[in-house]
């Protein structure tokens, strides 16, 4: 025998190898001509799971990733009524950035990056809480100081121009926020989104207008708007109402409790749209496509943590919206020198209410 021919037992192992391969192929043949209805059927089944797995591949590639080090939670926070305590609740910060580098097709509404500033601020952070009941949405002004400084107060808003990694550590040691998931949306991406979603509805309580943020709604009531009407909508921080057919205009602190206010309401419709099209397997598709394009994550969020997001925001809110979604503004002391919200009693107690307490977690090393 030479170094090149096999040796009888592998010849043999070949062989029968060989004859089972031959008798399951004969076996699959005849089960098919006997039911050839099942044999399409399975046939189809596998070519849609081929599908559906290059899909979820597709999906994946898209999604913009970042490195976050989600901080260590040191002990519960959440007091009941009898004054136990409870572990905090999962928490997705979901952070909406100004960086002009991406803006909508349109008017110019938003500035360069030379007349704005390099960089991306925190235009709108949200801390959301999915549970199987209810799901808890609190929106936190971008104001909101998270640091104290020697000349001027580092706001929420302008951590983030170090990065979500530096935002995730302030929230953790100024309010004890431990967060889970972080997702991030610029201004282009956004409009896409409720594009996406075919606008969506909003009711708006008396006629507003904004020249900075290109914000023009002339009627109260129920409005649908489109991805960029709606991106004015929650940027507006210089805000006039028509009140007795006269345009008013209103103070810095009540176009910042406007703005946060309104936050909540646009995240409620986008939510609603959401789940108007969760009925339809190609709405859903063509929703995945343009979330996993639009959405950044932290690496440790996946598109399993996504759709385990989405199925829980879905049952919390059944048919209704309204019922199913719990949004708080959480309240700042006035906006002082440098457009700095300092907290209050009131901001920790809201916060406390939800699980958040200094000193109950630690930022990672």
């Amino acid at each position: 025998m030479t170094p090149s021919e096999p040796s009888p037992a592998a010849a043999g192992i070949r062989s029968r190898a060989h004859q089972a391969l031959s008798a399951w192929w004969a076996r699959l043949r005849a089960h098919a001509r006997r039911r050839p209805a099942l044999t399409v059927i399975l046939t189809v089944l596998s070519l849609g799971l081929g599908l559906g797995l290059g899909d979820l591949g597709l999906l994946h590639a898209r999604m913009d990733r970042f490195d976050v080090d989600m901080p260590r939670q040191l002990g519960a926070s959440s007091a009941t009524a009898d004054g136990s305590t409870l572990p905090q609740a999962e928490t997705w910060l979901v952070i909406g950035t100004d960086s002009r580098t991406a803006v909508p097709e349109g008017p110019d509404r938003y500035g360069s990056v030379e007349e704005a500033g390099q960089g991306a601020r925190a235009d709108v952070v949200a801390l959301v809480q999915p549970a199987a009941s209810e799901v808890n949405v609190l929106v936190l002004p971008r104001d909101l100081t998270v640091a104290q400084g020697q000349m001027f107060d580092e706001r929420l808003a302008t951590s983030f121009l170090q990065g979500p990694q530096h935002t995730v550590d302030s929230l953790c040691s100024a309010f004890g926020v431990s967060t889970d998931h972080v997702v991030t949306v610029d201004m282009a991406q956004f409009a896409d989104i409720v594009d996406t979603l075919g606008g969506v509805d909003v009711e708006v309580d008396e006629p507003v207008r904004d020249a900075y943020s290109g914000l023009q709604i002339e009627t109260a009531g129920t409005q649908h708007l489109s991805g960029v009407d709606t991106l004015a909508l929650v940027r507006s921080r210089h805000p006039e109402v028509l009140r007795d057919g006269q345009w008013v205009a209103l103070s810095e602190q009540e176009g910042a409790e406007r703005r946060s206010r309104f936050t909540g309401v646009v995240m409620r419709a986008v939510l609603a749209g959401m789940l108007e099209r969760a009925h339809n397997p190609l709405a859903v598709q063509s929703l995945a496509w343009t979330l996993t394009g639009d959405l950044g994550t932290d690496v440790g969020t996946g598109l399993l943590d996504l759709a385990r997001l989405a199925r829980t925001v879905r049952g919390a809110m059944g048919a209704d919206a309204d019922s199913g979604v719990n949004l708080v503004t959480v309240p700042a002391g006035p906006v002082g020198d440098g457009f700095a919200a300092p907290p209050t009693d009131e901001t920790y107690a809201t916060l406390a209410a939800y699980g958040y307490t200094p000193g109950t977690c630690t930022p990672a090393d």
